[in-house]
């Protein structure tokens, strides 16, 4: 099919091709991402160092739970403590923007 101007495309019964999508038949390779589901499971965490991601996995499987309520209960755990007072956050700058942790700081905040 030659490729026709909108105006002649407007003119004639056929739908007009800038208005139809045709499917594409393409399929993607989805091997790298069932490899990462199997090397290091659904979930990730962002910034996280990896041995305490072994660490929350470890204490889920000893519970018979899923590392996503092992993290809600540590996170709703840290917030009442945040509110309450008994936990503090020092804030601490780094360059053009702020930080908890410090490359190397392995200080309790």
């Amino acid at each position: 099919m030659s490729r026709r101007s909108l105006r002649e495309q407007i003119n004639s019964d056929e739908p007009l091709e800038v208005l139809t999508r045709r499917p594409s038949k393409a399929k993607r390779n989805r091997e790298w991402e069932r490899r990462q589901r199997e090397e290091r499971g659904l979930v990730a965490y962002r910034g996280i160092p990896r041995e305490l991601q072994e660490e929350l996995k470890q204490i889920a499987q000893d519970l018979g739970v899923t590392v996503g309520e092992i993290a809600r209960v540590f996170l709703e755990y840290a917030l009442e403590k945040c509110k309450s007072g008994e936990l503090v956050l020092g804030v601490k700058p780094v360059a053009s923007k702020y930080t908890l942790y410090i490359a190397g700081d392995s200080e309790e905040n």
